[in-house]
């Protein structure tokens, strides 16, 4: 009978676990007090800077383009 004697490949497998994303310039982040999602407000450019706040407990914060680098 075949129906137990199936091998099954490795690459069939797919990894459903929660994965942290991977934060990068220009798109919002966590929140840094509650670890809700942030909602991006603008984009200084030229500092390289990103403002946000967080819809879930009302926190602001700025990140810039360098610290998410040292986080990667």
């Amino acid at each position: 009978m075949a129906l137990f004697n199936r091998k099954h490949d490795k690459k069939d497998v797919l990894d459903l676990r929660e994965q942290k994303p991977a934060l990068r310039f220009g798109y919002p982040t966590p929140c840094p007090e509650c670890g809700a999602n942030g909602y991006l407000d603008s984009i200084d450019v030229e500092d390289q800077r990103m403002f946000q706040h967080c819809p879930t407990c009302f926190a602001k914060w700025e990140t810039t383009e360098q610290e998410l680098a040292k986080s990667r």
